[in-house]
């Protein structure tokens, strides 16, 4: 019988900038070549239950920040649901602007504060002007794990300490202008400025985020899957590093 992986998509009609949805497809395609079953649960809105106990990965798709408040508001209807299920090392995803919806809060252009869940300990705020370019970075966990993608950055996070970025800048902007950070992660939970989509464009990512939650709920790793099957994405990868690279010089 093989694995089963439960991926409970929030809000996909509400955050539903970038094609962002790619992400979910990219979710399917691999895990189903790493021999597993993949459940993709919708809560499309509000008044639909969000079922923790049996969710592995949570994933929100870059949405725009008037939706932020909403959402983080809704989430927290659950009391301690999503932290429990952060602290048991299970994944939640947060792409772009959403991001915003895992920090401390957000300081809006009008002077407003939206408050975020506090998993990860940042701030942000909003920018007058809207920023695109690719973005580039290693982990911070393994600098030796490179991702490629783009960026269309509508706010600057701040992270309170450096060392909870999810990586480290090589090309773009991340976070800021400032510390050369890109995004925020607390054991699983993670947020990215990374777009692309970043998992269509990473699958090697996508694998790991799999294993990691494989590992949380008490199951072994899935087999690797073999290299070849990346071989497009990996040509893809080092067009776009040559291309930075003429950017650069």
């Amino acid at each position: 019988m093989n694995k089963t992986l439960n991926i409970t998509w929030l809000y996909p009609d509400l955050l539903n900038l970038h094609g962002d949805r790619g992400n979910i497809m990219a979710f399917e395609r691999i895990g189903k070549k790493m021999g597993l079953d993949v459940n993709v649960n919708r809560v499309d809105t509000f008044s639909q239950p969000i079922d923790f106990e049996n969710s592995d990965i949570i994933f929100m798709n870059a949405g725009e920040l008037k939706s932020v408040k909403s959402v983080v508001e809704n989430i927290k209807k659950y009391g301690n649901a999503i932290y429990d299920f952060i602290e048991s090392g299970k994944p939640v995803i947060a792409i772009g602007t959403t991001g915003a919806v895992m920090i401390d809060k957000t300081i809006r252009s009008d002077g407003s504060v939206i408050e975020g869940l506090g998993v990860i300990h940042a701030e942000a705020t909003e920018r007058k002007a809207i920023y695109g370019d690719d973005l580039h970075f290693c982990l911070n966990e393994d600098k030796d794990f490179e991702l490629m993608a783009v960026q269309i950055h509508l706010i600057d996070f701040t992270l309170k300490d450096k060392k909870d970025a999810l990586g480290t800048l090589i090309y773009g902007k991340g976070n800021n202008d400032n510390d050369m950070t890109e995004g925020g992660k607390y054991k699983n939970a993670i947020f990215t400025n990374a777009l692309g989509p970043v998992f269509v464009k990473n699958p090697w990512y996508t694998e790991k985020i799999i294993n990691e939650a494989l590992k949380a709920k008490g199951e072994t790793p899935a087999e690797p899957v073999e290299e070849s099957f990346y071989s497009l994405e990996r040509n893809s990868f080092k067009a776009i590093h040559s291309f930075i690279k003429q950017k650069t010089e």
